[in-house]
């Protein structure tokens, strides 16, 4: 796998999730933003070596952490984990279900894409969780359902937006020179 790929398609996707996803946010629905880093850990996860994949997925959660608007604290610190346990659990779902789906396809990066969306929430509400119920941090109150309405929300609207960032990274999957299996087992569906 090209470095130098990951690293330009990863600027891609947080230069669009930091700054334009702003243009598509859907206000009349409650906020809902689409997300594009999902895309990218999905397609790193489906198709790069095993340890490759994760390291990979883990390093882009905590440039994602590390990016205005996400991990962003009241005291001006940034919380590195919740993108990156996230991003890491997803990838590690993906590695265990890979070699069942048909990975060149673009439903499946959608739908990959939905649920890397629904983990790395829900792995950031129980990070705010364990947070929170430390005695030298202020408790966590919020909506609750509402929150989760946002989040299934935004899954949706990340899928949306995965049809043709899948069909991108589809198209280009030439340029990222993964690691081609070899033998009368391998199969790339």
């Amino acid at each position: 796998m090209r470095i130098f790929v990951v690293l330009i398609a990863a600027l891609l996707a947080l230069a669009f999730d930091s700054g334009f996803s702003g243009l598509f946010t859907l206000k009349s629905i409650g906020n809902v933003t689409p997300t594009v880093m999902p895309c990218v850990v999905v397609f790193v996860a489906l198709f790069a070596p095993e340890l490759t994949a994760l390291m990979t997925v883990l390093i882009l959660g905590v440039l994602v952490d590390l990016s205005p608007g996400y991990g962003h604290l009241t005291n001006g610190a940034y919380l590195i984990g919740p993108h990156a346990l996230g991003y890491f659990v997803t990838g590690l779902f993906i590695l265990k279900l890979r070699n069942i789906v048909f990975r060149r396809r673009i439903l499946t990066i959608v739908v990959f894409a939905m649920g890397c969306v629904l983990v790395t929430g829900a792995v950031e509400a129980f990070i705010l969780i364990i947070r929170g119920l430390m005695p030298w941090t202020p408790p966590i109150t919020s909506n609750g359902f509402g929150a989760f309405l946002k989040l299934i929300g935004t899954s949706i609207y990340t899928g949306i937006v995965a049809v043709p960032i899948g069909w991108c990274l589809l198209s280009t999957i030439g340029v990222w020179r993964f690691h081609s299996p070899n033998g009368r087992r391998a199969t790339w569906r």
